[in-house]
């Protein structure tokens, strides 16, 4: 089989890095398989107007594109002529265009292609745009531009694949005639080995200054009661002890000594495998989420989270069995108090979340449903 994918991997530099895991492990899955892989996306920093890399027997093409804010200015149409001219000519060699998201434009690009097609659904644009602050202004419009073409176009693809039972219930409710599949994400095969302390040193937030995690309502809670119970705070993503004071001062928070917080910015997956060595307890106090990898890696390591009962997590966690959910900041403390004086439900819920994670994430599942899946669509036709 002959795949393109159209799908969010960054410039990949010439060290051996990793580039959107979520992607590219599934990515390499499928080409073990025996099938040809090329995934297409497009940047702004590239010099030529196309740009091709072989990376692990995947054929990897950049389209160039402009900066963000012509690119905004043309209500990201130039960027779209450009990639889908360049499909365009490429779509013959190939037997299905899957498409990683609906963030980027991609659906609207592949619009009118002469190929079978699939969209894997990762957020949704017309749901986490209602909470991005408006102050944030710029990003607010980004945000908001791009759900108005995720919103007009879902209707017109009928293949999705979906995760959770928000995004599926999403998809049905805008597109009554969609066919579902139900697929979980890869996840590294770094992290299905037991990783977690034991030590009540640390808590661990991944997630860095992006309002809507929650770092700011895990700063209150921090502040309120967390810490007088002994836990420094990890925070990975980016984000800067500088950027915790101005959130500090922001909030008017008084009881927080900066000596507790460990800003370790972006890591790689052996530097996050060791924060979770080093951590107690995950927590991700998300103000909305499909099914986020930091939630699954942790429970497939073993170490324990505590989330926002908000989108699809509760696909992900089953309240005090493979993790605790919280509805506020005070459900946060008290579930943070409650892994601290209850050792034995710490034990079973990082036990049964081991179990039923490593399951859920199957590679060799992941693998089998997606090529049946592409089969599926392709033998039905455009």
């Amino acid at each position: 089989m002959n795949i393109l994918w159209l799908a969010p991997i960054p410039l990949i530099d010439e060290s051996d890095t990793h580039p959107a895991p979520w992607v590219m492990t599934l990515a390499e899955a499928i080409i073990q398989k025996g099938n040809k892989l090329t995934i297409v996306n497009y940047n702004t920093n590239i010099k030529n107007n196309i740009m091709k890399i072989k990376y692990k027997n995947i054929n990897i093409i950049y389209i160039k594109t402009p900066k963000l804010k012509l690119d905004f200015l043309t209500l990201y149409q130039l960027k779209i002529y450009r990639v889908r001219k360049f499909i365009k000519s490429i779509i013959h060699n190939f037997d299905i265009l899957h498409i990683h998201g609906t963030e980027h434009q991609y659906e609207i690009i592949s619009k009118g292609l002469d190929i079978p097609k699939v969209i894997s659904i990762q957020g949704i644009m017309g749901e986490y745009i209602k909470y991005i602050p408006i102050k944030r202004f710029k990003q607010y419009l980004e945000w908001k531009l791009s759900a108005l073409y995720e919103t007009r176009n879902l209707s017109r693809n009928f293949d999705f694949s979906c995760r959770t039972h928000w995004d599926s219930g999403y998809i049905k409710s805008k597109n009554p005639r969609a066919r579902i599949y139900m697929i979980w994400e890869m996840i590294r095969k770094e992290f299905f080995s037991d990783h977690f302390s034991l030590k009540k040193d640390n808590i661990l937030f991944v997630g860095g200054k992006n309002p809507i995690k929650g770092l700011k309502e895990l700063l209150i809670a921090y502040d309120n009661s967390i810490q007088g119970l002994g836990f420094k705070l990890i925070v990975l993503g980016r984000c800067t002890l500088h950027d915790i004071k101005n959130m500090i001062k922001e909030m008017n928070l008084q009881n927080i000594d900066l000596q507790n917080i460990d800003c370790r910015g972006m890591q790689d997956v052996s530097h996050i495998i060791s924060t979770y060595d080093d951590s107690y307890c995950l927590i991700h106090p998300t103000y909305i989420d499909n099914s986020p990898n930091s939630i699954c890696e942790a429970q497939i390591s073993g170490l324990p989270v505590i989330a926002s009962n908000v989108g699809g997590v509760s696909s992900l966690i089953e309240d005090n069995l493979t993790g605790i959910l919280v509805e506020n900041i005070k459900d946060i403390e008290l579930a943070v108090l409650k892994l601290y004086n209850n050792e034995k439900l710490r034990d079973f819920i990082s036990k049964n979340s081991i179990r039923i994670a490593r399951a859920r994430h199957n590679p060799n599942d992941i693998t089998k449903q997606t090529l049946i899946m592409y089969n599926d669509v392709i033998k039905r036709g455009i």
